[in-house]
Parts: structure tokens; sequence; C-alpha cells
């Protein structure tokens, strides 16, 4: 059986060492990490970005806490993250590798995200992300108002 996978990747106008806090700083993922920026408030995170070190991040939509924790597998500073993802009250744990490096004016975000139980899971997961880096983008790009 192939394995379900799901690859993204974008360049943003922010240098390596930002990119890398935007991804291993609770306050700054809280501000990012949610699918879009007007269904969704401020999301709460905490992260411990450090081998066996946890994170948990908690996205609210009107009335419906959407809730995803996992552990810290590898992390190797301002290159490469890799970590388990699991959301509260499902069974499905998948893995998620993101990697990043220098590209002109700023950064490549490479994820690869994978284990997926089904390929409904990984198309959703899919949408999720393109909305997250759509945000980090809004939020953060040097060019963008809101950053």
């Amino acid at each position: 059986m192939t394995e379900l996978r799901l690859d993204l990747e974008r360049i943003f106008a922010i240098d390596r060492e930002t990119m890398w806090s935007l991804w291993t700083d609770a306050a700054h993922a809280a501000r990012w990490m949610r699918p879009t920026l007007t269904e969704h408030g401020t999301t709460r995170a905490s992260v411990d970005a450090r081998p066996g070190g946890t994170y948990r991040f908690e996205m609210q939509s009107g009335d419906t806490v959407f809730a995803t924790s996992g552990t810290y597998i590898d992390v190797d500073p301002i290159d490469r993250l890799v970590y388990t993802w699991q959301w509260d009250g499902q069974d499905e744990e998948s893995l998620v590798e993101v990697t990043f490096s220098e590209a002109p004016g700023g950064t490549r975000v490479h994820i690869a995200h994978t284990r997926f139980d089904t390929p409904e899971s990984a198309a959703l997961h899919g949408e999720g992300w393109r909305g997250c880096l759509d945000t980090l983008a809004s939020v953060f790009e040097p060019s963008n108002p809101a950053g």
C-alpha cells in the first residue's frame, strides 16, 4: 500500500532565523497557526521545540475549538523540525517534517506531512496547511499590510 503523503512548498520574504522563530516560539505561532484570519481567532499555543518536547495548538472557530498536539522527534535549529500531529478526539497520528532553506529574497519552507489514514484526511490537512501558510504570510511578510 502506498503511503499517503502531502508535500507543500512556499517561499517567504522572511529570513531563516526569523522563520525558525515563527515556528518554534509559541507567541509567534499563536499569531499564524490557523487556516484563516477571518474565521479563527488567535490560536492558543504552547511550544517546547526540542526532541521529546511537545506542542499544542487550539484554534477556535465560532463556538468550536479544534486542538492538535504532538511530540517533537527531531529539531535541527533553523533547518528542520519533525513532529507527530494528532487532533483531539481522533486516533490518527500523522507525522510532519518541515524544512527551512535559503531562497532568493527569503526562506523556502517545505512541509512533508505523512502517515494519514485516508486520502480525505490528507486532502483536509492540505487545505489547512495552505491556509496556515497564507496566514503566516499575511501576518509576518513585510509586504503585507497585516505584517
